[in-house]
């Protein structure tokens, strides 16, 4: 049984157009011949019942063809595809009815194919199936693709099917190059659909509007939103050093939280604004600000009990920012819980992203936590470190702890 699937499964599939570059969906039309039970139109039911119970090999397809056909010369009797003529609950059903088999042509066209189908069809073999672009970020109505190298002289045909084959998407985008050093977006090209970038998407029950070619989002980080804003409680006060458009600070001010909300670009803050609003969050609750994350931090004249650094390619880097803040400790009588986001190789991130807040502090620091957050490429890890704040750092006070500085 399981030959004779895979073998149907090998038919099922459209026929290679290796190298299209313009769409020509008439060259993914298909003929498949398949097996179908003649039988009265009143024992379909009792097929359908036996056929729901087994595998189908058209279960891979984006539109699966009509299970059940008029038989065309005999008064009141129905095709219905099958895939396996030997199953043996069939046969015992084809023999009391007084049913039989016969072969059919199922007909079968670009509507039916998936995405990852056609595209698998239309680039060459020297692209390896790891490479077929069948996965992309989505935010609202924009397919967000980072193609390869090897992708580039097949990006629009790529763009149009994706396009095709995902109707709640307007628009498709490709990145072009790294994440603007500055402000943290991608520059990006459009290469189907609608020349329009303003959007909006919900996550976690939140909704955010943006400008995709302005702002950083990346809707493949919702589980970790939701991660840390689950670990802080309520009437907690945190400081978001680079909050974006609001995807800690947002849901955090609405489970009660006062957060101090902070990016650099203005075109985030514009959209944080507008975000707070649209989801009915207390302004008590949040404050915004547009300054860079070291200035935001030596100029906050409150307490706070955590710190969120959400940007991994340097947010270590500005761990130095904390060294000698207060002087005095009636300032905070606690120490603060940070949050800090790093990238790093494969090797050992673990030890490697602790090493990356030690160094920079000049202290040990006791008990983190690192959380693999997700691989970001095949080398490279993004990672989440949860640690106390050492008040020895904050007060720059003399401590054992101090490592010495390189």
């Amino acid at each position: 049984r399981i030959q004779i699937l895979f073998e149907m499964y090998q038919v099922i599939k459209p026929q290679s157009n290796s190298g299209m570059k313009v769409l020509e969906k008439q060259k993914f039309n298909k003929v498949v011949n398949c097996k179908a039970v003649v039988t009265a139109a009143k024992n379909c039911a009792q097929v359908i019942k036996i056929l729901k119970t087994k595998p189908s090999v058209f279960a891979h397809l984006q539109k699966k063809p009509k299970l059940i056909f008029d038989h065309p010369s005999i008064e009141g009797h129905k095709y219905i595809l099958i895939e396996d003529p030997e199953e043996a609950e069939l046969k015992v059903f084809i023999e009391e009815t007084n049913s039989h088999l016969d072969n059919i042509e199922i007909k079968l066209g670009y509507e039916n194919w998936t995405a990852t189908q056609i595209l698998r069809s239309i680039l060459p073999e020297c692209i390896s199936d790891t490479e077929v672009v069948s996965g992309f970020e989505i935010i609202g109505h924009i397919a967000h693709l980072n193609l390869k190298e090897c992708h580039s002289e097949y990006k629009d045909i790529i763009g149009q099917v994706i396009l095709d084959k995902n109707p709640c998407i307007r628009t498709v985008v490709n990145k072009t190059n790294t994440i603007h050093a500055k402000y943290r977006f991608f520059d990006m090209e459009i290469i189907a659909g609608e020349k329009k970038l303003i959007t909006t998407t919900i996550e976690n029950k939140i909704k955010f509007h943006m400008d995709f070619s302005k702002v950083y989002w990346n809707s493949k980080l919702g589980t970790e939103h939701l991660r840390i804003v689950s670990k802080i409680p309520a009437k907690s006060v945190v400081l978001d050093m680079f909050c974006g458009i609001g995807p800690f600070a947002i849901p955090l001010a609405k489970n009660g939280c006062i957060v101090h909300a902070n990016d650099l670009n203005p075109d985030s803050v514009h959209y944080l604004k507008m975000n707070i609003k649209d989801n009915n969050i207390p302004t008590s609750n949040i404050l915004s600000y547009n300054q860079d994350g070291r200035e935001f931090i030596q100029k906050i004249q409150t307490k706070f009990d955590f710190v969120l650094m959400n940007l991994p390619a340097s947010a270590t880097s500005f761990l130095d920012v904390f060294i000698g803040l207060h002087t005095s400790c009636e300032i905070l009588a606690k120490e603060p819980t940070i949050f800090c986001y790093h990238f790093t190789d494969i090797s050992d991130p673990i030890k490697q992203t602790i090493a990356a807040v030690e160094s920079v502090l000049g202290s040990s620091i006791s008990n983190p936590t690192v959380h693999l957050v997700r691989k970001t490429a095949p080398k490279t890890w993004m990672t989440c470190i949860e640690f106390q704040l050492p008040l020895e750092v904050l007060h720059n006070e003399p401590s054992s702890k101090r490592l010495k500085s390189s």
